[in-house]
């Protein structure tokens, strides 16, 4: 067997994960197995194992790289927020992209509505959440924090809870537009977005 070119390899790779992902959606995570995602592709099992250990590792992958993918696409976009216009471009950018990026939204629908999450699975992929987590929340509280110092939001704003509140706005928008194909994301965090802005600006000093 000739050797595989590194871009062959990571083709290889690439599309490992895509037919995971196809699996995972038409049959779950559970029901599906290796050898399921191997003959997808027309590869064995062994060439998927010389890539991915086994499921987890997959998911793993999927998760990470997808939302690292997407953060590399939105820092050439723009710096980190530090306005709340800032903020705002940020979460359009990302809104725009589940509108109009079919296997992204795909991705965030297996996993936010499909993906059988145990608490063994939980427990595993704890560090892989709470860091996704953290860095959203925190860039939310940083965009905050240098809003307040400006005097655009009141100086007396928890700006944890406020972050954590926008979170979680955010995510409560992103699942029902999942649920809802048809709905604009972009459209309704548009609307949402500046009513809570014009309540924080509300409550200046």
């Amino acid at each position: 067997m000739a050797r595989r070119t590194k871009e062959e390899a990571e083709q290889t790779r690439k599309d490992i994960l895509q037919a995971a992902l196809n699996m995972f959606c038409e049959k779950g995570y559970t029901a599906t197995t290796l050898d399921e995602i191997a003959k997808s592709i027309n590869l064995t099992k062994g060439a998927v194992y010389w890539y991915f250990r086994n499921k987890p590792d997959i998911l793993k992958a999927l998760m990470v790289e997808d939302f690292e993918k997407t953060r590399a696409q939105l820092d050439s976009f723009m710096t980190p927020p530090e306005t709340l216009a800032d903020l705002k471009r940020h979460f359009m950018f990302l809104a725009e992209k589940v509108d109009t990026d079919a296997n992204f939204r795909k991705f965030l629908y297996f996993l936010s509505l499909q993906m059988e999450w145990s608490v063994g699975l939980i427990n595993s992929f704890h560090d892989v959440i709470e860091k996704l987590n953290h860095r959203a929340i925190s860039t939310i509280e940083n965009a905050l924090s240098a809003s307040q110092k400006c005097g655009q939001i009141a100086s007396n704003l928890d700006l944890k809870k406020t972050a954590y509140t926008i979170h979680c706005m955010w995510y409560g928008l992103l699942l029902s537009k999942l649920q809802h194909q048809e709905n604009s994301l972009k459209e309704t965090f548009d609307y949402s977005f500046d009513f809570i802005i014009t309540a924080l600006t509300c409550r200046k000093d």
